[in-house]
């Protein structure tokens, strides 16, 4: 779409297109070097005015910005079926090739919340796939929709058996653990002392959870002397 081009390159920041290279140094895309929030915009505005099919069938995806922008398009409609929903992630997934694509992508899914329980299924036939951001694609869903009473743990059992050793998935991992501190201290402070987490993971885990406001200075001086101890 010669209207998407215009846009993104009227939009470039260069000062942001040098910084965004040094985060995404395994990306195959060109990139224009447009802030996310702009284009996160812009997908709203293209989402009012053109059908999802047309959008997804019409945008070119030669630069990173126009992916990106792919990925928050199918997160805007709000009245696709589960199926559609399904048929659109599964088209998008192997145009992600970096973790913010990944991220960014899963953030802007909210509808994951009116099909929680079927996605989850879906969710889970990714964790066991080889490829790193189909795996971390589904961390990120779990972290961004699932931390709650019903899913909690499953969720410890998914964290112990993740076993894709890309640092990205790795990462993720972490991530996710470090969200079960701040959610559920106590208890996933038994989870760990109970089971045998990679020390790596643990430790990043800890880290950024200790990183976090939302733990209590207490609870994050017993996080630091389990990390001590790793």
């Amino acid at each position: 779409m010669k209207e998407v081009k215009e846009f993104l390159l009227e939009h470039q920041d260069l000062k942001y297109h040098d910084f965004s290279q040094e985060l995404n140094i395994y990306n195959k895309y060109k990139s224009i070097g447009v802030r996310i929030p702009l284009i996160r915009d812009y997908a709203k505005y293209l989402s009012k005015k053109y059908s999802i099919d047309y959008l997804i069938k019409n945008i070119d995806q030669e630069y990173y910005e126009e992916v990106l922008l792919k990925g928050f398009i199918i997160g805007n409609y709000k009245d696709l079926s589960y199926d559609e929903l399904i048929f659109y992630i599964k088209n998008h997934l192997p145009k992600i090739t970096d973790w913010s694509m990944t991220d960014t992508f899963a953030a802007s899914l909210k509808i994951t919340k009116k099909y929680s329980d079927k996605l989850w299924n879906y969710i889970l036939k990714n964790l066991n796939s080889k490829k790193e951001f189909y795996v971390r694609f589904s961390l990120v869903m779990i972290l961004d929709y699932y931390i709650n009473d019903q899913y909690k743990d499953k969720i410890y059992e998914i964290i112990k058996s993740v076993k894709l050793e890309n640092y990205y998935v790795k990462m993720a991992n972490a991530w996710l653990l470090s969200y079960m501190f701040i959610n559920y201290f106590d208890d996933t402070i038994n989870f760990v002392n109970s089971n045998k987490l990679d020390n790596w993971t643990l430790r990043k885990g800890i880290t950024k959870a200790i990183e976090s406001f939302r733990i209590s200075d207490e609870n994050k001086e017993v996080l630091k002397t389990i990390r001590k101890n790793i």
